[in-house]
């Protein structure tokens, strides 16, 4: 079944949205504000339908040609939004924001300007490649297709930096005789300009250390094993392997660390809890003036990095295991905070909310990968006494659909903690 529609916005998880005749939305990928589509419609249900654009009828004046062939060719879903004139990407990132958090903004919140400090191009410095093993012995290796499992075998790559680029290349070329089935590669460049791989999937480790020297590959993690370099240091004062997470941009890291230190601020004294605290990319910032830093973190991270002491820097207490359980055990052992700076995943901190609010800390600094659960937790702290002052959108991934959010929230005058 083929329909005409025009695209009206762009949706959180990237497609264009429209409606069809019957007002029943419509989620087109690919497509752009303000294009009349004819779409073939591939899911249908009561609700809602998907569908996939069959010709562009009239472009918008915000679609541009897409810089990579992989992205319309291939369906690489390593971007969603090349086709989008840059502009008309931020615009809609700060509209998904806004729309997920309107409640909050209806309450007085002030809902920031998006900050957008990362070039359009060229600026992912990790990435996460997959590959399957084809015929003849010769490997696909690049990103998944869109909503797929098929792995698209890239060639340049427009995303990323130049190193990581020739060290796919390099993968590709070299290790085909030491890579099985299918599995995934993790990859980290420093600041030195050295890449570090980690090899998950079946594979002869004894081979792959080979890469070691090649171009700019220092290391390679497989097997269990270690061949070269561990791990790289991602920006000064910031080590990571090439598995452990870290934010993709440097600029993007560098802007949220200024937006986190200004939300923070003033922390002279201050006695902090950081949960979901990582490798300790924030915990570098919340040391800075404060009296201590309790950072927690579901297991030691191997490479703990909070940068070198300086004159007036907090020392810093590693606490492992779950952050609900060990929000329990801090409030059954009386401990007092004056400030909870979160960073959790994409699921947010539901299950951690209660004993968040049972601490009563005075001020919470929440920094999200998605608007929709960090508007769900925003809605849950307000019934526990916490007002939501402030929030801002930072485009740290061009030509993705991925927008963060750093939100600060207050303990109103009374409030005492969990109802």
């Amino acid at each position: 079944m083929t329909i005409e529609l025009t695209i009206e916005s762009l949706a959180a998880g990237g497609d264009g949205v429209g409606r069809d005749d019957d007002g029943r939305v419509t989620f087109v990928p690919r497509s752009v504000p303000g294009d009349r589509v004819r779409v073939r419609i591939v899911e249908g249900k009561k609700r809602f339908a998907r569908a996939a654009i069959e010709d562009v009828l009239n472009p918008s004046p915000d679609r541009v040609e897409a810089r990579c062939g992989h992205f319309g060719a291939d369906g690489c879903g390593g971007c969603h939004w090349q086709q989008v004139a840059v502009q008309a990407q931020r615009r809609a990132k700060a509209d998904i924001v806004a729309g997920a958090l309107r409640k909050a903004v209806g309450r007085g919140m002030e809902l920031a300007e998006l900050v957008a400090p990362v070039p359009d191009w060229n600026w992912r410095r990790r990435a996460r490649w997959h590959w399957v093993k084809r015929s003849r012995g010769r490997i696909a290796l690049g990103f998944f297709r869109q909503r797929s499992d098929r792995v698209v075998d890239l060639g340049e790559c427009p995303q990323v930096v130049a190193e990581l680029d020739e060290a796919r290349q390099i993968v590709r070329d070299h290790a085909a005789d030491h890579l099985f089935d299918r599995g995934t590669i993790s990859a980290a460049v420093g600041t030195d300009g050295s890449v570090v791989l980690d090899i998950d999937g079946p594979c002869r480790a004894e081979g792959l250390a080979e890469l070691v020297g090649r171009g700019p590959i220092a290391g390679v993690r497989a097997g269990g094993g270690v061949a070269g370099a561990d791990s790289v240091e991602l920006e000064p004062g910031l080590v990571v392997a090439a598995a452990d997470f870290a934010q993709a941009s440097s600029a993007g890291n560098q802007a949220l660390l200024d937006l986190v230190d200004r939300e923070t601020s003033p922390r002279d004294g201050l006695r902090i809890l950081e949960l979901f605290a990582g490798g300790g990319n924030l915990t570098r910032v919340l040391r800075r003036g404060a009296a201590e830093v309790v950072a927690c973190e579901l297991e030691l991270p191997e490479h703990r990095t909070t940068g070198e002491r300086e004159a007036g820097d907090a020392p810093v207490v590693w606490a492992t295991g779950d952050v609900s359980a060990k929000l329990v055990e801090l409030d059954a052992y009386e401990e007092e905070f004056d400030m909870i700076v979160l960073d959790p995943p994409r699921t947010g901190a539901a299950q951690a909310l209660r004993g968040l609010a049972g601490l009563a800390p005075d001020r919470i600094v929440y920094v999200s990968c998605d608007p929709a659960t960090l508007a769900r937790d925003i809605e849950t702290l307000a019934g526990a006494g916490y007002r939501a002052v402030r929030a801002t959108p930072l485009d740290m991934m061009p030509q993705t659909a991925h927008v963060e959010v750093v939100a600060t929230l207050e303990r109103t005058q009374g409030a005492g903690g969990a109802s």
